[in-house]
């Protein structure tokens, strides 16, 4: 009988291992949580594994497989109780296995499917997911690798472990493929990638739910799906209400695994890698003429100074940044003329096409993967209503690539604007744009009056053309920017060109309101001639009066050799007078306008303008970035001077007071710090934590740790105090380094030592982190072959916790892990007596 249980056990372990070592290298199989209808709690096994079912150190749950199961509850309205077991990895699989099949928990996941296992557990209808073998080498590998199906190669692979699945896999597509693989044996995946990196291997084997940073996919093979599973026989109806929601998931959202799949285990890469041939392309080719068909803003058009402006030029210039590739801009005003000329091989590139196939093979192109889609608009007249376009009339392109039937009936024309132009001519009723060029010409008054009604068409998409017969480095190297480009400066781009509003003139507003523009502008003409001959006539004595003032100012700054500043309301002009410097006679004189202030300048004043104009006088002490391009603790002693309750000037007088801040800064810390460890002393950390406790809500909780160490005494004796000494400095390093910034870490004397842990998840995460202290306390030696161990004792915090209660529990606590023998920690159960 036990013969037979354990060789049940046994090949439990052989199918668990096999199964998980096909999904992730030496990780076990995801558990996912079963749930009933309602508020039903399901219970489910969590193996910790990386990508698919984490767990971080505040107790915080992740993963491929947790997401997905947070999404079926959406269906369902389950509640999770998540089942962890400690031990070795395996181990604890084969034994949340054997829960699941005793029913003491409800659901697992990431089980591949057998027919053994099939006779253990119920599968889900559906899969979740799937898994690959794939083949990686390095981004930037010496070599560019491709396996080519038709000639014998040969390719040294670096393989964990011996034998297996994959294995078999990996030897099954080589054959298929003519491959000869040399197995370069390792480890685990950190000696396989290091294989690679030393050259001693082409690539490397591995699974595509395990990533690796800085390497590539250059074959896929053996697709595995991937289950939810429950107990056998389990007829609460769980696996009904489990296989519709997978359905509903998959439905609602077809891509949301592909999209767990790209976060947790192929994440967006901004970094750019060039093979040897496109790295070799990149810095040999000469500049590329890229043919620009003007008048599509905001793609590509020339601004009133002709010079070529929009999105793909902005993308051309990051290109250049990124790759050193240089490009010869030639604009054209017809669309036959750029493609005759590329015909004739006079171009390289064409910027901004459709990213059409029928498009690109009529003109001789290749398209690159498209770096714009936009949703496209309905633009109609406000008057008219987008309820019924039936047979009215559609301005449209001449080059649409559309080729399905039309509502209404067509007018083309030769640009978009042109379109536009029509319905507001009364020459077309409507027409189709995409977002980004609505946005653009909506910017102008006399296209404001157009209702934008989106629509469900597949987007506009927009890409480059590399000219055929064209360089396949060059297009790879268009394809890998398009797909490497952050999101940020992507969008920054397109907000340049589509925030920017095109030049606009007097016509265009007296277009809009032409009868209020003619009163208008004849009632200023009138207007501002009056004006001008006022302004003149006072402009002229106040410049006078303002010499005189200024000329008196400046005798008196010269006498007090101080920085003083005058700031004009009416004007938003300042004056600061510099001392002079050294073997100068007369103090320099600053002055600017606040409103002409812009790029580095506007940085430097403005937080200084900004105290000026707050009239709160007296003295005000700020860092401020200097003329000198430095920040320097500022004291300003400010003045306003009113015209009733109208504010006029603004005046004061400014000391450089670096030197004494540095002095208070220098005597705080003292005061606050021990003097051998540098960590807090015994009255600030008292401080800090009281404070701490004092901002704990109902539902929060905190930990304090009182460290002590073992037999320290005996140490100073047989060592010296100078030892000893370092021994407290290396206990104080080590635990600045094991806790969060926001935590607190001091040392109220002698060999004793605190730590006040804030918003920990639970006791759980308090137990695990006292038992990586203590391990981490044996990494310091006291002498070769003895290392240094510690006593620990913890408390919990909860709101309204006093410290003194806190201390009493953690104090008490620390006396119990003496007694157990020390060299070890005991968390307080909750009564200090």
């Amino acid at each position: 009988m036990q013969t037979q249980i354990r060789s049940s056990a046994k090949l439990k372990l052989f199918l668990c291992l096999l199964l998980t070592a096909a999904l992730l290298l030496f990780m076990e199989a995801p558990a996912a949580n079963a749930m009933a209808k309602g508020t039903r709690t399901v219970r489910v096994a969590f193996p910790i594994q990386t990508g698919l079912t984490q767990l971080d150190e505040y107790g915080n749950y992740s993963g491929y497989t947790y997401e997905y199961l947070e999404e079926i509850a959406q269906y369902t309205g389950w509640n999770y109780e998540f089942v962890e077991v400690s031990g070795d990895p395996n181990e604890s699989l084969l034994t949340l296995m054997d829960m699941l099949e005793k029913g003491e928990i409800d659901l697992m996941g990431g089980m591949l499917y057998s027919e053994e296992l099939g006779q253990q557990y119920d599968y889900a209808s559906y899969s979740y997911g799937s898994v690959e073998t794939i083949l990686q080498v390095l981004h930037d590998s010496p070599q560019d690798i491709t396996i080519n199906s038709q000639a014998p190669q040969t390719f040294r692979i670096a393989v964990a472990g011996k034998g297996g699945q994959r294995e078999q896999e990996l030897e099954d597509y080589c054959k298929m493929n003519m491959i000869t693989p040399v197995y370069v044996r390792c480890e685990g995946s950190e000696e396989q990638l290091e294989a690679l990196k030393n050259g001693t291997a082409d690539m490397m084997l591995n699974v595509s739910m395990n990533y690796i940073e800085g390497v590539r996919t250059v074959a896929r093979f053996a697709p595995k799906p991937f289950y939810l599973v429950t107990t056998k026989g389990n007829d609460s109806g769980l696996m009904e209400e489990l296989n519709s929601a997978i359905l509903s998931v998959e439905q609602a959202n077809p891509s949301f695994s592909s999209g767990l799949y790209e976060k947790y285990f192929f994440p967006a890469s901004d970094t750019l890698y060039l093979s040897d041939s496109e790295a070799a392309y990149a810095s040999t080719a000469e500049r590329l003429r890229v043919g620009v068909l003007v008048g599509q803003p905001p793609y590509q058009y020339q601004d009133e100074n002709g010079e070529l402006k929009g999105i793909s030029i902005g993308l051309l210039d990051y290109i250049s940044q990124q790759t050193g590739l240089e490009f010869e801009l030639i604009p054209f005003d017809s669309r036959d003329e750029m493609y005759a000329l590329a015909q004739k091989g006079g171009l390289d590139i064409v910027a901004g096409i459709p990213y059409n196939y029928d498009f690109a093979r009529e003109h001789g192109v290749s398209l690159a993967q498209p770096y714009v889609s936009s949703q496209y608009l309905l633009m109609i007249d406000k008057e008219l209503s987008e309820n019924s376009i039936k047979g009215k009339r559609l301005a449209l392109l001449s080059t649409s690539t559309y080729k399905g039937e039309f509502a209404g009936n067509v007018v083309p024309f030769d640009s978009t604007l042109a379109c536009i132009q029509a319905i507001t001519r009364g020459e077309a009723d409507y027409t189709y744009v995409d977002a980004y060029t609505a946005q653009y010409y909506t910017n102008l008054p006399q296209y404001r009056k157009f209702k934008l009604v989106p629509q469900t068409y597949e987007p506009r998409k927009i890409c480059f053309g590399v000219v055929k017969p064209g360089n396949w480095d060059l297009l790879s190297i268009l394809n890998k920017i398009n797909s490497t480009i952050s999101e940020t400066d992507m969008q920054s781009i397109i907000n340049q060109n589509i925030t920017q509003k095109p030049p606009a003139s007097l016509g265009d507003f007296v277009f809009e309101y032409p009868v209020e523009s003619v009163a208008v502008i004849a009632g200023i003409s009138i207007t501002i001639i009056a004006i001008l001959l006022i302004f003149l006539r006072q402009r002229a004595k106040m410049n006078r009066k303002n010499a005189l003032e200024l000329k008196k100012h400046f005798q008196v700054y010269a006498l007090m050799n101080e920085y003083f500043f005058e700031y004009n309301y009416d004007t938003d002009i300042m004056f600061v007078s510099i001392p002079p410097k050294e073997g100068e006679n007369q103090p320099a004189l600053l002055e600017f306008n606040s409103k002409d202030l812009n790029g580095k300048d506007a940085e430097k004043y403005r937080a200084f303008l900004d105290i000026i104009r707050c009239r709160e006088d007296g003295i005000h002490e700020v860092r401020l970035l200097c003329t000198d391009g430095c920040r320097h603790w500022l004291r300003i002693a400010l003045e306003t001077v009113c015209d009733n309750d109208r504010p006029v000037y603004a005046i004061g007088k400014i000391n450089v007071i670096d030197e004494e801040k540095r002095e208070k800064e220098t005597l705080l810390k003292k005061s606050q710090h021990d003097s051998l460890t540098h960590i807090y002393n015994a009255e600030t950390s008292f401080e800090l934590v009281s404070e701490a406790l004092t901002g704990l809500g109902s539902g929060d909780m905190g930990a304090l740790l009182l460290i002590d160490v073992d037999h320290f005494k005996s140490i100073n004796d047989t060592y010296g105090h100078l030892h000893g000494d370092e021994i407290l400095r290396e206990v104080a390093s080590l635990l600045e380094g094991s806790f969060r910034k926001e935590d607190i870490v001091g040392r109220p004397g002698g060999d004793e030592f605190i730590v006040y842990m804030k918003n920990i998840r639970d006791t759980r995460t308090l137990t695990e982190k006292c038992a990586s202290l203590c391990a981490q306390m044996h990494g310091i030696s006291i002498e070769p072959g003895k290392h240094l161990t510690v006593s620990i004792g913890a408390a919990a915090s909860a709101g309204g916790m006093t410290y003194s209660k806190l201390y009493q529990l953690a104090d008490r606590a620390l006396y119990k892990a003496k007694e157990l023998g020390r060299d070890t920690f005991y968390l307080s159960d909750g009564s200090a007596g």
